[in-house]
C-alpha cells in the first residue's frame, strides 16, 4: 500500500519496530525514526520530548477506541501535532500476522502556510511551547531567529506545494495573493542548506525548534532549497586544483621522456 503511493515526499512512522533504534524502514520509506550514530541532537531532543510522548498517548487512546468509533479521525490522529508536523503519512501498527499500514489523512504536508507566529527568549521555551501549538496555523520561533520583516499573523490563505525532491535539493511552488510565512517539513540546517525564491537567495530560519521556516512573498513563485556547503566547494576545488596538477605532472613526464629518447637518437 505504501509503496504504491506515487506521492513525491512523505515520510513513515513504524511502531512495529523499535521506531528510534531499527534502520530498516528507512531502506523502504523515508522515516520518521531509525537509527544514526550521527544523529543532530536538536532531533534527538524532539524523540524525548515530544515523539516518545506521542508515540504513547497514541497507544493510550488507541485502546480505548472501540469497533465503530470514530475518534480515531476526529481525536487521535488530529492530537498528534509533532508526529503530523514532520508529515507522518502512514503510521506502521504491528499486528500478529505482521504490519499494516493507517493512513494519517491529517499529516501537514510538505509544506504549509501559518496564521500565527509566537515568539519566546530561547530554546527551552520552543520545545516546552510545542506541547501547545497547533501546527498546522501555528509556528514557535525564537527572538534570536526572528526574520527582518517578519509580522505577528498571517492570512495564511493560498497554496504551496513540492514539486520535485532529492535529497539535496527540494523545489515547491507557491501561489498567494498576499505575503504569507510557511513552515517546510524539513530539517533547519544552516550549515549547507540555501534558499532561493525565484533563483535569488532569501533568508530562513528555524521554527518549531527543528524546521524551516520563510517569508513568501505574494503572486506566484518557485521556491527551492539546496544543500550547499563550503566545505563541499572547498574540496571541489581543491580537487580540481589537485587533478589538473596531476594532468600536467603527467604531461611533463611524458615530453621529458620523449626529448631523452629524441636526445638518445640524436
Amino acid at each position: 500500500m505504501i509503496l504504491k503511493d506515487t506521492t513525491k515526499y512523505y515520510r513513515v512512522l513504524n511502531l512495529a519496530a523499535s521506531t528510534f533504534n531499527d534502520a530498516t524502514t528507512s531502506y523502504f520509506h523515508k522515516s520518521v525514526g531509525g537509527y544514526h550514530g550521527a544523529k543532530l541532537k536538536k532531533y534527538q531532543e524532539l524523540i524525548d520530548f515530544h515523539l516518545s510522548k506521542e508515540i504513547q498517548r497514541f497507544y493510550r487512546m488507541l485502546s480505548q477506541i472501540s469497533g465503530a468509533d470514530t475518534a480515531l479521525e476526529t481525536r487521535v490522529l488530529p492530537s498528534l501535532q509533532v508526529i503530523n508536523m514532520l508529515n507522518a503519512k502512514y503510521i506502521l501498527l504491528p499486528v500478529k500476522s505482521g504490519t499494516i499500514p493507517l493512513p494519517n489523512a491529517f499529516a501537514n504536508g510538505n509544506a504549509w502556510f501559518v496564521r500565527d507566529i509566537i515568539y519566546v527568549t530561547n530554546a527551552d521555551s520552543e520545545i516546552v511551547k510545542l506541547y501547545s501549538l497547533n501546527t498546522k496555523t501555528q509556528a514557535v520561533v525564537q527572538e534570536k531567529n526572528k526574520l527582518p520583516q517578519m509580522k505577528n499573523d498571517y492570512s495564511a490563505k493560498g497554496t504551496i506545494y513540492l514539486t520535485a525532491y532529492a535529497p539535496n535539493a527540494l523545489k515547491y511552488t507557491s501561489i498567494t495573493d498576499e505575503e504569507q510565512f510557511a513552515v517546510f517539513s524539513d530539517i533547519y540546517y544552516p550549515k549547507g542548506w540555501n534558499a532561493y525564491i525565484d533563483g535569488q537567495l532569501q533568508p530562513h530560519t528555524c521554527v518549531n525548534y527543528v524546521l524551516r521556516g520563510m517569508i513568501v512573498p505574494k503572486g506566484t513563485h518557485i521556491i527551492e532549497f539546496k544543500f550547499e556547503p563550503k566545505s563541499y566547494k572547498i574540496g571541489n576545488s581543491i580537487a580540481y586544483v589537485g587533478s589538473t596538477l596531476i594532468y600536467l605532472n603527467v604531461v611533463l613526464s611524458l615530453w621529458m621522456i620523449w626529448k631523452q629518447l629524441k636526445n638518445d637518437r640524436a
